[in-house]
């Protein structure tokens, strides 16, 4: 993890060694294996000095620093006076200054211990008496820390209320603290008692405290030496990690949402009703320090760390709420510190860290002459550097900000900043070597060299463990040569490890951009190959003899899914001639079939059906397909085997076949259900598709004159009786009515050719009743009542039966009883007959009685009209000088007019106008013809050399030209415009095109 942020304040170039001091004080491990091998500008760990602005009145030594949220807080001491130093590292503003003297020189106290919480403005100095004669106890002073843009202000206070408890750890609460208030915080002392207490500036003289805890049970000396506050990210459960010298304890606890005291913790340990887990550690040491390590921005610890005299432990936190163990998974970096027992006090003391703090993969110790880091995952040294004390001064201490994770190194006269450059960088290997590969996997997945090395170490693992699968899927991740790989595998009796290594391996080429033509050739080869190989393999193992079912079908499940792969459909299609030719050495028609079908090659499927006598699959194949082509080229063949089935495939075709390609097949009938199923797409044909090929309806035709003589005639009377109509040959129907003898159609198609003396005649041979119903069909009289004779003759004639006679005159009524009497016997009674004849009698005189009125009437309109006449020849109407148009309502004798008999009078012009629209479409046309004809006229009369025309030429002309004004005169002044024309429109709509008008409205 970079450690780096961007945010980090400016440092001054590394101290550079001597070269001869360089190998002992600036060492880093590249022997033993090391896996952090690395150049020294690339260094994990790097120390670099920092420059602190100290105001000019502020000297001194560096007593105590601590480091929070880039604020770094430091104490600096001389003889005569100490002082506190509060710095923002990430810009250059005037630090917060305060003088302590007046606490401590004056009322003999000295500073064993300084906390910072996490937000940076609230600072705990422990203070204990100088000697034991100081008269004093021991004490601490609170500071509160706020700034503004032009300056810091730093607040000091001494808490009165902890007289006689030296403060040696504190827990503050990054849940409820903020700039203003500490919230309820923890205190640990030197006798082993837990405090709660909360500190803020505005509570002077009114800090609260209880005892929460008892750890040292009376004893004098018993440092609490670390003491932690966290909450289980998503719960309320708190946990409180405590330690001495040679135990650490946890306490935890469910609080309520709205609890702020933290007592409740404590609770159930106080009552007795539960023990804190502790560990003790056997030491030899005074001292022990707990530390953890947070990602940046993260209130929950990843991991802790607590030094003590085995060494250093090292574990995780547990997340779940309800977990009954906090600290889990603990590892113990040994220090070898009985090694150093028999040492002297000087020599010990070097050998032993004075602090240290934790990475998110190494742990860094602070000697008292050097600084190193030992790696957490397999407690390899990593970085040792050494202080030269003449120049830098005494090594007190090491901090890291646990926002920004900027470690800190401080002497009595120099901080410097340890810097921290990818320390994850090697761990993937240090996983690989110890076979934890799935971790070595995730570290190492960023880099493609690295990641080949793990998964093919990995790959080579499995294998060895004979877990043939699983190498199979890592070597086919791995750049290993692809024919190693293989050699491995085929040795073994089962084939899948190597057919999923060289699909995986087929897959990675596929998706592998493509970067030249050239490579791109090589790549279509490679895939070529590799795509037949393994159709190889699957059909091997599918024909495997000595095999069940189950084995089969599993193996044919997965080959039929690889088959269908976008990247093999496309690779089979290319080279259909070479899969089919393996295929075929296999002799394993099902998945020739199958091949045929995934590339589309129906041709090749059906006609291999067909020779296996697979008529049913192949028949499917025909369905499942979409070219029309192979119904026509197959369905001869399968409606000999499967007629209804291929029918009903037909039939489920609908319009995509043409019926007509159909008939070859259709033609086939060698058996009776061959014939009907024929039959029945023939109807479906004509009934459902609508076709009206004559072919086709001439086949059905055909087939129910020859089977199916009813259906004949409903077939007949569907298509109607209109000649133009029809679908079929006539004249080729009755030809094959006549020679199959279908009597009652070829009467049928005898009346649609009207022949009817025919149709007659023949329906007298075998059914009177059509014979009857013919002869009434025709819509001349004449020839209707011919037919009626004929059968009158043939129904009478040498029967000299006098009812049918009587019977028939009902039915007809062209016929007449004098039409029948010479169809009976001379010798035959008049008798019989009086009845008819009296009703015929009566007939005649009525319609000689209607004749006469029409005579009578037709005279009297002939008087009528001639007085009329006679009338209007006597008849005469007036025009006044004063009389206008009945339309423009203008002089009437300015223009020509036209003077109707009712009174009317209009100009001619004026009149046309009107009438005109009221015309018919051919009087309009005959109009326009006539008055061309008259203005040609008149422009042939007014040219020169008519002057030369002969009067009997002349003449002609002048009644043409009258001849051609009558008419048009007759057909613009046939009637009266309002007396007769207007009248008779009265029932035309006003508007005809009520289009035309809805678009000319908008």
């Amino acid at each position: 993890m970079d450690q780096s942020m961007p945010n980090q304040p400016k440092f001054l170039p590394r101290i550079e060694s001597n070269s001869a001091g360089a190998a002992a004080n600036s060492y880093v491990a590249t022997a033993s294996g090391n896996p952090f091998e690395t150049d020294e500008e690339d260094e994990i760990f790097s120390r670099h000095k920092m420059v602190l602005r100290v105001p000019s009145n502020c000297t001194g030594d560096l007593m105590h620093l601590a480091v929070s949220r880039n604020w770094l807080v430091c104490l600096l001491g001389t003889p005569e006076r100490t002082t506190l130093l509060r710095f923002f590292l990430p810009r250059a503003i005037p630090p917060g200054e305060a003088v302590l003297e007046k606490y401590l020189s004056g009322s003999g106290y000295k500073i064993t211990r300084m906390f910072l919480d996490p937000t940076g403005h609230h600072i705990i100095i422990a203070l204990v008496p100088k000697s034991a004669s100081a008269g004093v106890s021991p004490d601490f002073l609170y500071i509160h820390c706020l700034e503004s843009p032009q300056a810091q202000q730093v607040k000091v206070r001494r808490i009165e209320k902890f007289k006689d408890h030296e403060i040696t750890a504190v827990a503050f609460n990054p849940y409820h603290g903020n700039e203003s208030s500490t919230g309820p915080i923890l205190l640990g002392t030197s006798r082993g008692l837990i405090f709660e207490t909360e500190l803020n500036p505005a509570a002077d003289g009114h800090v609260q405290r209880k005892q929460l805890y008892d750890l040292g049970l009376g004893r004098p000396k018993y440092p609490i030496t670390g003491l932690k506050l966290l909450r289980v990210p998503n719960s309320s459960r708190y946990i409180i990690v405590v330690t001495s010298p040679e135990c650490i304890y946890t306490f935890q606890e469910t609080l309520k949402a709205d609890e702020r005291s933290l007592q409740a913790i404590f609770a159930g340990y106080v009552s007795g009703v539960q023990e804190p887990h502790c560990e003790e550690r056997k030491t030899d040491l005074t001292f022990s320090q707990l530390r953890f390590f947070a990602p940046p921005n993260s209130k929950y610890p990843k991991q802790w760390a607590w030094l003590c005299g085995e060494g250093i432990r090292v574990g995780e936190l547990s997340i779940e709420g309800n977990s009954a163990t906090t600290l889990i998974g603990s590892t113990l970096i040994s220090l070898d510190f009985e090694k150093t027992m028999h040492l002297s006090y000087g020599e010990r003391r070097l050998n032993i860290p004075k602090a240290f703090v934790l990475t998110e993969y190494h742990a860094v110790l602070l000697y008292a002459d050097h600084v190193r880091a030992i790696c957490l995952l397999n407690q390899e040294q990593v970085y040792q550097e050494a202080f030269d004390e003449a120049r830098v001064g005494k090594p007190l201490g090491i901090e890291r900000d646990e926002l920004t994770g900027s470690i800190y190194v401080y002497t009595v006269k120099t901080v410097f900043n340890l810097r921290v450059t990818r320390e994850e960088r090697n761990v993937w290997r240090i996983y690989l070597d110890k076979g934890q590969y799935e971790l070595a996997t995730a570290h190492a997945a960023e880099d493609p060299e690295h990641l080949q090395l793990v998964l093919g170490q990995r790959a080579d693992a499995a294998f060895a463990d004979g877990s043939y699968q699983v190498a199979a899927d890592y070597y086919a991740e791995t750049d290993k040569s692809f024919e190693e790989v293989c050699l491995k595998f085929m040795v073994l009796p089962d084939k899948r490890p190597i057919i999923n290594y060289v699909k995986k391996r087929l897959s990675r080429m596929t998706t592998k951009p493509v970067e030249t033509e050239e490579v791109d050739d090589d790549r279509k080869n490679t895939i070529k190959a590799l795509v037949i190989w393994l159709i190889d393999l699957y059909l091997i193992q599918i024909n495997m003899p000595d095999k069940d079912e189950e084995w089969r079908s599993s193996w044919q499940t997965e080959y039929d899914e690889f088959m269908m792969e976008t990247h093999v459909l496309s690779c089979t299609r290319q080279n259909r001639e070479a899969v089919q030719q393996l295929i075929a050495e296999h002799a394993d028609p099902r998945n020739m079939a199958q091949f045929a079908i995934a590339i589309g090659d129906y041709d090749e499927v059906v006609g291999q059906q067909l020779k296996a006598e697979c008529f049913a699959e192949a028949l499917q194949t025909l369905i499942n397909q979409r070219n029309p082509e192979l119904f026509y080229k197959y369905a001869p063949e399968l409606i000999t085997r499967l007629p209804k089935p291929t029918v009903d495939a037909l039939m489920a075709q609908g319009s995509r076949l043409e019926v007509e390609k159909l008939v070859p097949t259709l033609i086939i009938m060698e058996t009776r259900e061959q014939r009907e199923q024929t039959q029945r797409y023939l109807e479906f044909a004509i009934y459902k598709l609508n076709t009206t090929n004559d072919a086709i309806h001439n086949f059905l035709l055909h087939l129910y004159a020859e089977h199916e003589p009813k259906l004949l005639m409903k077939y007949l009377e569907i298509q109607g009786r209109d000649d133009s109509l029809v679908h079929y040959d006539i004249h080729y129907a009755l030809k094959v009515c006549t020679d199959l003898d279908v009597k009652e159609a070829r009467v049928f198609l005898e009346c649609m050719l009207r022949k009817w003396v025919s149709a007659v005649d023949l329906a007298l041979t075998f059914d009177m009743k059509l014979a009857k119903e013919t002869a009434s069909r025709p819509a001349d009289s004449k020839m209707r009542r011919k037919l009626w004779l004929r059968i009158a003759y043939h129904d009478i004639k040498g029967t000299n039966d006098v009812k049918k006679a009587l019977n028939l005159l009902k039915e007809c009524d062209l016929l007449r009883i004098e039409d029948l009497l010479p169809f009976f016997a001379d010798f035959e009674k008049i008798d019989n007959f009086k009845e008819a004849i009296c009703d015929a009698l009566s007939d005649y005189n009525q319609r000689i009685q209607e004749l006469q009125r029409e005579m009578v009437e037709t005279t009297e309109q002939t008087d009528r009209v001639t007085a009329e006449l006679q009338q209007l020849r006597q008849h005469s109407l007036t025009v006044d000088s004063q009389d206008t148009c009945e339309i423009c309502e203008m002089m009437l004798l300015v223009k020509p007019f036209f003077l109707f008999i009712c009174g009317h009078k209009f100009h001619s012009d004026c009149l046309e106008k009107q009438v005109v629209p009221l015309l018919t479409k051919e009087q309009c046309r005959r109009l326009g013809t006539l008055k061309q004809q008259l203005e040609a006229e008149v422009q042939t009369q007014a040219q020169p050399q008519s002057g030369a025309l002969s009067k009997q030429q002349a003449m002609e002309l002048q009644r043409k030209r009258a001849a051609l004004k009558t008419e048009i005169e007759d057909i613009l002044a046939a009637d009266c415009l309002f007396c007769g024309l207007l009248i008779n429109t009265i029932d035309q709509p006003f508007v005809e095109d009520w289009e035309q008008v809805n678009v000319e409205w908008e």
